[in-house]
């Protein structure tokens, strides 16, 4: 998979589909911290919205934010945003059937969300990294 997606100049680089607000303040202030933008969706609606008028360069799937990240909410976010727009989920180690099931889903890669916070930092590096010409 390549990551060729350039979101469009109004919208954000990054989008999060979650409902924790502590979390979602987490992953936006570090990202903010790092001269990025990530917006959240709350809503199936609001993420396929969100996709489609923007294509994010990457789209973050907390697995706790239940119908919003289900494996065919999943697969239809993944149809808009098209091929190049990675998807990153991440969820409870112990949710094994939830981190398989983003997996058959397209999400990729998937982890723990213990390891997702631990390298957060370097995520949102690599992913919003310009690319090079």
């Amino acid at each position: 998979m390549t990551f060729d997606a350039v979101p469009k100049p109004d919208g954000p680089a990054g989008l999060l589909l979650s409902r924790d607000m502590i979390f979602t303040s987490k992953v936006t202030g570090t990202a903010r911290e790092l001269g990025h933008r990530v917006m959240v969706a709350g809503n199936v609606a609001l993420a396929s919205a969100m996709i489609e008028q923007w294509t994010p360069i990457i789209v973050f799937v907390d697995l706790a934010a239940g119908e919003l990240v289900s494996p065919a909410a999943i697969m239809a976010y993944r149809k808009l945003a098209g091929d190049s727009v990675p998807f990153l989920a991440f969820g409870s180690h112990v949710d094994t059937a939830a981190l398989a099931a983003a997996a058959d889903a397209g999400c990729d890669p998937v982890m723990p969300r213990s390891k997702f916070s631990a390298e957060l930092p370097a995520l949102i590096e690599r992913y919003f990294r310009p690319k090079l010409a």
